[in-house]
């Protein structure tokens, strides 16, 4: 069993490493980094991928920076101007934003992995620490980084409560009792879902008369 076990998680994960959303999320999380990749080509991808895609948030957040720069400028109205002093102002002021986009990109890439050698070059977090907690309290160290963890380290969506709650609808409205009315079925299944949490929080309900 435990060899059929193995055989099939073998099957299942043995490209997982090279998934861009599993590696970056692996080494984004401080308590393991890229420690515990299998192999170095694994860990060469995993930077590769955390690279791109903190530059992919720094290219948006500067190209946002540059539509908001550029906006009020273009609604300013001018009260005399030629058209061919105009066309040669409009040019020369693009030039400069494209001039100073690309100065930004080369100093944002630099910075970007100067970030990422120096987080993954100190030592790891102990297991039972949060990440959230230590990207909280190093957010203005590695700013691009701690942007890419929330991203990639929140909890994923999950249907599981919406799928329990249709099962315990259909487990009180069946053949045999489906005569209930609509306000009494939404006070059966909120009671379902409901009263084990609030006997959790409250034990003493359990046994009223020991007060």
């Amino acid at each position: 069993m435990k060899a059929t076990l193995l055989a099939a998680m073998g099957t299942r994960f043995q490209t997982v490493e090279a998934e861009p959303l599993y590696s970056v999320a692996t080494i984004l999380d401080p308590r393991y980094k890229d420690r515990y990749f299998t192999s170095a080509e694994s860990s060469k991808l995993a930077r590769s991928a955390l690279t791109q895609e903190v530059e992919k948030n720094e290219e948006s957040s500067l190209q946002t920076t540059t539509t908001e720069a550029a906006d009020p400028a273009s609604k300013t109205p001018r009260m005399t101007a030629e058209p061919n002093a105009s066309s040669c102002f409009k040019g020369l002021y693009e030039e400069f934003l494209q001039e100073h986009a690309a100065e930004q990109g080369g100093a944002s890439s630099t910075a970007t992995q100067v970030q990422i050698e120096t987080y993954l070059a100190e030592k790891t977090i102990h297991r039972t620490e949060s990440p959230f907690e230590y990207w909280g309290k190093n957010k203005e160290r590695f700013p691009s980084l701690a942007t890419t963890a929330a991203k990639f380290l929140s909890a994923p969506s999950t249907s599981v409560d919406s799928e329990r709650l249709f099962s315990t609808a259909s487990n009180i409205l069946d053949e045999k009792r489906n005569r209930l009315s609509g306000d009494h079925v939404e006070t059966l299944i909120f009671l379902k879902t409901n009263l084990p949490m609030y006997l959790s929080l409250n034990p003493k309900d359990l046994n009223p008369q020991e007060d």
